[in-house]
């Protein structure tokens, strides 16, 4: 599932290799072939939160993931998928964005004032990320009442963080996450977004997300995540089930362990915390 660490890599390796190479070809979704931009420059490709943004002589390529987008790399004359987002052709070889939830091509100076990207929390993955801002996000009057785990996938406080790093950073810094916003000292909110953080950026570099440490697992490829998509097994560090149940306006999964996540008296007036 795309999140921040996948959207920052796929940004390093598209700006690698396409950085001040012209383009034979631009296509994107609901616009078709785009011949304008053929023989324009890509000057560079950088990430913001879950956006990537491709900057190409005056115009800018928005993608956003979504649940199911990917980039790939193909030969011109190898077989193209059939659910093209986005597909730039420099050479002989076509970088090709499929499944993507959005496609945008804006002018630059459209950029600063996108309602999307205006207003994006801090980035996590931003050297160094402003945990400092996320805190004073998540702790805003308005979002007191509001669940961790819906707190930390709004993207308007803290960029980067999806459903997997949710789930993990909950159950790392022992939250259970319908803990509500009131509840949770500063110092645990900055822990969480520290956390996030952390993990995202070591995850950079892979293609296959890791939050358990490797002498915590029974073989190097094995029980890589603590929660997330583990419903029914049991908990590595005491061996409770872990428990899933949707969460937030958009119905989100949410995984984490009844054990090491109690929901402490307190903590939250719903006591909806079983598996959904």
């Amino acid at each position: 599932m795309p999140e921040g660490d996948t959207v920052h890599r796929n940004a390093r390796v598209l700006n690698r290799e396409l950085q001040g190479r012209p383009l034979t070809r631009f296509f994107v979704r609901d616009r078709g072939d785009v011949p304008e931009l053929a023989g324009r420059t890509v000057s560079s490709v950088e990430a913001q939160g879950k956006h990537l943004l491709m900057h190409m002589d005056g115009w800018v390529l928005r993608i956003h993931l979504g649940m199911k987008g990917r980039w790939i790399r193909r030969h011109v004359r190898e077989r193209l998928p059939r659910r093209i987002t986005a597909m730039l052709v420099v050479g002989d070889t076509a970088y090709i964005c499929e499944s993507a939830f959005t496609a945008e091509l804006l002018r630059e100076e459209a950029l600063r004032t996108h309602p999307r990207l205006a207003r994006l929390g801090p980035d996590l993955l931003a050297d160094p990320p402003d945990i400092a801002g996320a805190v004073r996000r998540a702790r805003a009057p308005a979002n007191a009442g509001r669940e961790i785990g819906d707190v930390l996938m709004d993207q308007r406080v803290a960029a980067g963080i999806g459903n997997v790093y949710k789930s993990e950073v909950l159950f790392e810094c022992r939250v259970h996450p319908r803990t509500r916003m009131h509840d949770l000292e500063e110092e645990q909110v900055t822990a969480l977004f520290e956390r996030a953080s952390h993990l995202m950026r070591l995850n950079l570099l892979t293609r296959r997300r890791t939050a358990v440490p490797l002498r915590r697992r029974p073989t190097p490829s094995s029980q890589r995540l603590w929660a997330y998509m583990r419903n029914g097994k049991p908990c590595l560090d005491c061996g409770t089930k872990i428990e899933r149940f949707m969460q937030g306006d958009m119905n989100r999964s949410t995984y984490f362990c009844p054990g090491c996540q109690p929901l402490r008296p307190g903590d939250s007036t719903d006591r909806r915390s079983g598996p959904a």
